[in-house]
Protein backbone atom coordinates (compact mmCIF):
# COMPACT_ATOMS: atom_id res chain seq x y z
CA UNK A 1 0.00 0.00 0.00
CA UNK A 2 1.23 3.77 -0.48
CA UNK A 3 1.09 5.71 2.33
CA UNK A 4 1.26 9.35 1.76
CA UNK A 5 2.63 10.22 4.99
CA UNK A 6 6.36 9.24 3.91
CA UNK A 7 7.60 12.49 2.57
CA UNK A 8 11.21 11.54 1.27
CA UNK A 9 9.21 9.07 -1.04
CA UNK A 10 6.85 11.31 -3.45
CA UNK A 11 5.34 9.27 -6.17
CA UNK A 12 4.50 10.81 -9.82
CA UNK A 13 3.21 9.69 -13.25
CA UNK A 14 5.13 12.62 -14.88
CA UNK A 15 8.55 11.39 -14.04
CA UNK A 16 9.80 10.90 -17.87
CA UNK A 17 8.01 13.81 -19.06
CA UNK A 18 10.95 16.04 -20.42
CA UNK A 19 12.88 12.79 -21.72
CA UNK A 20 9.51 11.67 -23.30
CA UNK A 21 8.98 15.56 -24.87
CA UNK A 22 12.66 15.85 -26.15
CA UNK A 23 12.20 11.92 -27.99
CA UNK A 24 8.94 12.90 -29.30
CA UNK A 25 10.52 16.23 -30.60
CA UNK A 26 13.31 15.03 -32.46
CA UNK A 27 11.19 12.13 -33.78
CA UNK A 28 8.77 15.14 -35.46
CA UNK A 29 11.61 17.21 -36.66
CA UNK A 30 13.54 14.45 -37.93
CA UNK A 31 10.43 13.87 -39.98
CA UNK A 32 9.19 16.67 -41.14
CA UNK A 33 13.24 17.70 -42.68
CA UNK A 34 13.28 14.32 -44.54
CA UNK A 35 9.73 15.59 -46.06
CA UNK A 36 11.12 18.67 -46.88
CA UNK A 37 14.15 17.19 -48.50
CA UNK A 38 12.21 14.77 -50.62
CA UNK A 39 10.05 16.88 -51.51
CA UNK A 40 12.51 19.39 -52.60
CA UNK A 41 13.88 16.68 -54.96
CA UNK A 42 10.34 15.96 -55.93
CA UNK A 43 10.15 18.82 -58.18
CA UNK A 44 13.87 19.61 -59.08
CA UNK A 45 13.08 18.01 -62.78
CA UNK A 46 10.62 20.47 -63.63
CA UNK A 47 12.81 22.92 -63.07
CA UNK A 48 15.42 22.36 -65.24
CA UNK A 49 16.24 22.04 -69.21
CA UNK A 50 19.68 20.42 -68.56
CA UNK A 51 17.41 16.64 -68.59
CA UNK A 52 17.09 16.96 -71.78
CA UNK A 53 20.34 18.04 -73.63
CA UNK A 54 21.68 15.35 -71.23
CA UNK A 55 19.58 12.89 -72.79
CA UNK A 56 20.24 14.08 -76.00
CA UNK A 57 23.79 13.81 -75.16
CA UNK A 58 23.98 10.27 -74.12
CA UNK A 59 21.74 9.16 -77.36
CA UNK A 60 24.17 11.08 -79.33
CA UNK A 61 27.72 9.60 -77.91
CA UNK A 62 25.99 6.40 -78.38
CA UNK A 63 25.25 6.52 -81.82
CA UNK A 64 28.47 8.31 -82.50
CA UNK A 65 30.37 5.39 -80.96
CA UNK A 66 28.72 2.29 -81.46
CA UNK A 67 27.40 3.32 -85.24
CA UNK A 68 29.10 6.08 -87.04
CA UNK A 69 32.65 5.40 -85.83
CA UNK A 70 32.59 1.90 -84.94
CA UNK A 71 35.92 0.06 -85.96
CA UNK A 72 34.52 -2.87 -87.82
CA UNK A 73 35.16 -5.83 -85.38
CA UNK A 74 31.96 -7.60 -84.81
CA UNK A 75 31.18 -7.62 -80.84
CA UNK A 76 34.12 -5.08 -79.76
CA UNK A 77 32.30 -2.42 -77.12
CA UNK A 78 33.85 1.14 -77.22
CA UNK A 79 36.18 0.51 -79.85
CA UNK A 80 36.63 2.90 -82.57
CA UNK A 81 38.57 3.45 -86.25
CA UNK A 82 40.52 6.16 -85.79
CA UNK A 83 40.28 6.87 -89.69
CA UNK A 84 36.53 7.24 -89.49
CA UNK A 85 36.76 9.23 -86.58
CA UNK A 86 38.84 11.98 -88.50
CA UNK A 87 36.74 12.30 -91.06
CA UNK A 88 33.76 12.46 -88.77
CA UNK A 89 35.45 15.16 -86.65
CA UNK A 90 37.36 17.45 -89.46
CA UNK A 91 34.03 16.80 -92.33
CA UNK A 92 31.16 15.93 -90.62
CA UNK A 93 30.87 18.17 -87.53
CA UNK A 94 32.50 20.98 -89.12
CA UNK A 95 30.93 23.54 -88.42
CA UNK A 96 31.38 25.85 -91.12
CA UNK A 97 29.76 24.17 -93.54
CA UNK A 98 26.62 23.82 -92.45
CA UNK A 99 25.15 21.54 -94.92
CA UNK A 100 27.61 18.31 -93.28
CA UNK A 101 26.70 20.08 -89.92
CA UNK A 102 23.18 19.88 -90.29
CA UNK A 103 23.66 15.96 -91.97
CA UNK A 104 25.76 15.11 -88.93
CA UNK A 105 23.00 16.51 -86.20
CA UNK A 106 20.53 13.96 -88.19
CA UNK A 107 22.63 11.11 -87.97
CA UNK A 108 23.69 11.64 -84.20
CA UNK A 109 19.49 11.80 -83.86
CA UNK A 110 19.48 15.88 -82.52
CA UNK A 111 17.91 17.14 -85.97
CA UNK A 112 14.10 16.68 -85.99
CA UNK A 113 11.03 19.44 -87.18
CA UNK A 114 10.46 19.64 -83.51
CA UNK A 115 13.50 20.48 -81.51
CA UNK A 116 17.21 21.07 -83.27
CA UNK A 117 20.20 20.90 -80.56
CA UNK A 118 23.86 21.85 -81.31
CA UNK A 119 26.42 19.78 -80.60
CA UNK A 120 30.88 20.04 -79.95
CA UNK A 121 32.83 16.91 -79.46
CA UNK A 122 36.09 16.49 -77.85
CA UNK A 123 38.54 13.73 -77.73
CA UNK A 124 40.91 14.32 -75.01
CA UNK A 125 43.46 11.20 -73.58
CA UNK A 126 43.05 9.89 -70.25
CA UNK A 127 44.95 12.46 -68.38
CA UNK A 128 42.61 15.86 -69.56
CA UNK A 129 44.92 16.59 -72.28
CA UNK A 130 43.65 17.33 -76.17
CA UNK A 131 44.28 14.64 -78.30
CA UNK A 132 45.75 15.82 -81.88
CA UNK A 133 45.80 14.28 -85.16
CA UNK A 134 48.41 12.61 -86.45
CA UNK A 135 51.81 14.73 -88.15
CA UNK A 136 49.52 18.03 -87.50
CA UNK A 137 48.38 20.41 -84.51
CA UNK A 138 44.84 19.84 -85.28
CA UNK A 139 43.03 18.75 -82.32
CA UNK A 140 40.37 16.91 -81.96
CA UNK A 141 37.42 18.89 -80.99
CA UNK A 142 34.63 19.98 -83.29
CA UNK A 143 31.49 21.60 -83.41
CA UNK A 144 30.60 25.06 -82.37
CA UNK A 145 31.97 26.96 -79.41
CA UNK A 146 30.23 26.37 -76.15
CA UNK A 147 28.04 28.39 -75.25
CA UNK A 148 28.32 30.42 -71.92
CA UNK A 149 24.62 31.14 -70.50
CA UNK A 150 22.93 28.03 -71.44
CA UNK A 151 22.48 24.13 -70.01
CA UNK A 152 24.54 22.07 -71.33
CA UNK A 153 24.59 18.07 -71.46
CA UNK A 154 27.35 16.32 -71.30
CA UNK A 155 28.53 12.61 -71.73
CA UNK A 156 31.74 11.48 -71.49
CA UNK A 157 32.83 7.60 -72.52
CA UNK A 158 35.81 6.03 -72.41
CA UNK A 159 36.97 4.32 -75.79
CA UNK A 160 40.09 2.23 -77.09
CA UNK A 161 40.68 4.29 -80.60
CA UNK A 162 42.45 1.68 -83.32
CA UNK A 163 44.39 2.84 -86.37
CA UNK A 164 43.65 -0.18 -88.85
CA UNK A 165 46.33 0.33 -90.71
CA UNK A 166 49.19 0.22 -88.91
CA UNK A 167 47.04 -1.92 -85.50
CA UNK A 168 48.43 1.18 -83.25
CA UNK A 169 45.77 1.63 -80.30
CA UNK A 170 45.27 4.36 -78.21
CA UNK A 171 42.56 4.59 -74.76
CA UNK A 172 40.96 7.75 -75.16
CA UNK A 173 37.52 9.88 -73.62
CA UNK A 174 34.87 11.22 -75.88
CA UNK A 175 33.12 14.04 -74.67
CA UNK A 176 30.04 14.69 -76.27
CA UNK A 177 28.06 18.24 -75.12
CA UNK A 178 24.54 19.19 -76.43
CA UNK A 179 23.07 22.32 -75.84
Amino acid sequence: MYDNSNSDYVRSDSAQMTIDYVTGMGIFLLSVAFVFQFMSSLFIPFQSDADQATLAADRASTVLVERLVTANKLGAVNVIDQEKLYYFNNTKLNHSNQTNYNNALYELGLYSNEIIFDVNMSVAYPNGTIMNQVNTNFPLVSGPELPEYISTGQTSRFVLIVNSSTGYNQTAIISVRVW
